[in-house]
């Protein structure tokens, strides 16, 4: 049923369990709705936040996938109305959807058949997928299919991306990334014939699971996102598109600045291949404009809620509030219009990429990036009316701060590089794409 109200209307009947973020957590801010906010970390600065009504601590969805369905359905018994779940990072994803028949009787969730998940998850599937279906990708090539460098050489221009089939396959952690500066690199960036062959060597040291793809040309503002939530028969309750700013490190990094866009090409684009993929759920799909053709392909396509959720409610679109109305069965209203203007922004890791990427790169002067950050904002971690989190993620990179200096004085082998890799880590902890 569909009401004239831009704003979900619902009885907060149901808790809202979330295996999640910061970003959201906070789409949550302003309603009656009872959070139960999950995590592997005790530590998590997501229990200091005043809309965190309870925490509950389960098992690494990463490494201990059945644990940790075995704590949500621990958790799901302790309540007479299923909760609603959410789930934003990729390994919670996979646990819920691939034991989706023991965590119904106990949770609301919607989401498409366990195989397009498994699909979308693995960019080696995802390829032949979009193949099948006519999707817009660029020309990939799979790991395993190959048994030399010359021969990748042959079928991809240069510079070139190597992407692994699934971060969630320890990518993040991998020496891979330490040897690249340890910054935190979605993909990496193969410019000559002689970067093709070393990384090509290197990573199928570390899996045979990955891609490899043309770069498409364009800086991260050539990057868009399309973001829905689908209903049970898939038709769009609401979406908006998003367009990246920053993001660190450039070129191939996490999210740093971000801000909303009216763009209907790619609305219409975006709900072409939900359709082509009979989707139902919140989706996220990642698109590049290449600057020289103005051709769009799509980059990957994430089945869950993501931090641009946060962005989304503050311009007037609440995709969490509108999957929640959806699935107690109360009334739902197809949300489109949003506002502009409003900006989402990671501030210590939009400082780093500034610092070591675009500046040197000749992009920014500093300036110009202060120039870029005078506007309307909602941030990674930051908030005036919530605090805590953000004092608490302060304390954790001032404590590492200090224990790597004592470290170094004691002689105890910590390495510069490691230190720094790991303080990021703890800034960003939480955040999702």
């Amino acid at each position: 049923m569909m009401s004239d109200s831009h704003r979900p209307t619902f009885s907060p009947s149901a808790l809202a369990v979330l295996a999640t973020d910061m970003n959201l957590l906070r789409c949550f801010s302003g309603t009656s709705i009872a959070t139960i906010v999950t995590s592997s970390d005790p530590s998590n600065v997501l229990v200091r936040s005043r809309h965190c009504r309870r925490y509950a601590l389960t098992a690494d969805a990463a490494s201990l996938p059945e644990r940790f369905i075995e704590d949500l359905v621990s958790l799901g018994r302790d309540h007479g109305e299923r909760p609603v779940l959410y789930y934003s990072g990729d390994a919670a994803l996979l646990a819920i959807s691939r034991h989706r028949d023991t965590l119904a009787p106990f949770f609301r969730f919607l989401m498409p058949p366990n195989e397009l998940v498994e699909d979308l998850v693995d960019k080696t599937r995802f390829a032949r997928l979009a193949t099948d279906l006519g999707i817009p990708v660029p020309l990939t090539v799979t790991g395993s299919d190959l048994t030399s460098a010359e021969e990748v050489l042959a079928q991809v221009s240069l510079p070139c991306l190597f992407k692994p089939s699934s971060r969630h396959l320890g990518w993040d952690r991998s020496t891979l990334l330490k040897d690249a500066g340890g910054e935190p690199q979605k993909v990496l960036i193969a410019h000559t014939a002689e970067d093709f062959v070393r990384l090509y060597e290197r990573v199928r040291q570390f899996t045979d699971r990955f891609v490899i793809q043309p770069y498409i040309h364009g800086g991260d503002d050539c990057i868009y996102s399309f973001h829905a939530y689908f209903d049970r028969h898939g038709e769009s309750l609401a979406h908006f598109v998003g367009r990246k700013i920053r993001t660190y490190p450039r070129q191939n990094g996490v999210s740093t600045y971000l801000e909303l866009v009216k763009a209907p090409e790619i609305v219409e684009l975006g709900l072409d291949i939900a359709r082509r993929m009979g989707f139902v759920g919140a989706i996220k799909i990642d698109l590049k404009k290449d600057s020289t053709s103005g051709r769009l392909f799509v980059l990957e396509v994430n089945p869950r809620y993501t931090l641009w959720n946060h962005l989304g409610t503050a311009c007037g679109i609440n995709l969490p509030l509108v999957a929640y109305a959806e699935q107690t069965d109360q009334s739902v209203t197809r949300s489109r219009d949003y506002r502009t203007g409003i900006r989402w922004l990671s501030f210590g890791n939009d400082f780093r990429t500034f610092l070591r990427s675009y500046r040197p790169a000749g992009e920014l002067s500093v300036t110009k990036w202060l120039a870029s950050l005078w506007s309307p904002k909602v941030y990674d971690i930051f908030a005036l009316d919530d605090p805590l989190p953000f004092l608490a993620t302060v304390w954790q990179y001032a404590k590492l701060l200090i224990a790597t200096r004592i470290g170094r004085l004691k002689g105890a082998g910590v390495g510069r590089r490691d230190a720094v890799v790991r303080t990021h880590r703890a800034v960003a902890k939480g955040t999702s794409k």
